[in-house]
């Protein structure tokens, strides 16, 4: 079974036009099309977030350095998970993780200063 691109109902594989809104399908929209994508910038927000939580979470004190450091790559992190929400693609529960993750190590680090 496909979806149809117009009404997003499920309809047969070898339909011309689609029984519910009619619509005529030149290229029928598989059901997984819409949930493909690349996954780099979710997994990559994640395992930032988890990192910067290791790394604060460490008892040693951290140089001014590598606190703007740490900084500059968790903001990246951060974007990257908001930018792979933003585009709806695969991968959503790991790129949320990462964002709640990376604002947590962000407060941390704002704290650290």
């Amino acid at each position: 079974m496909i979806f149809c691109k117009f009404c997003r109902k499920e309809i047969h594989e070898e339909a011309q036009s689609c029984p519910q809104c009619g619509g005529v399908l030149k290229s029928p929209v598989s059901a997984t099309a819409n949930e493909g994508g690349s996954l780099w910038m979710a997994i990559t927000s994640l395992v930032l977030g988890v990192l910067g939580i290791l790394a604060l979470a460490e008892d040693s004190k951290h140089g001014r350095d590598e606190l703007i450091g740490m900084g500059i790559i968790l903001s990246a992190g951060w974007a990257l998970g908001v930018i792979s929400l933003g585009n709806k693609k695969a991968g959503k529960g790991m790129a949320i993780a990462g964002v709640v993750l990376l604002s947590l190590s962000l407060l941390v680090l704002l704290g650290s200063f």
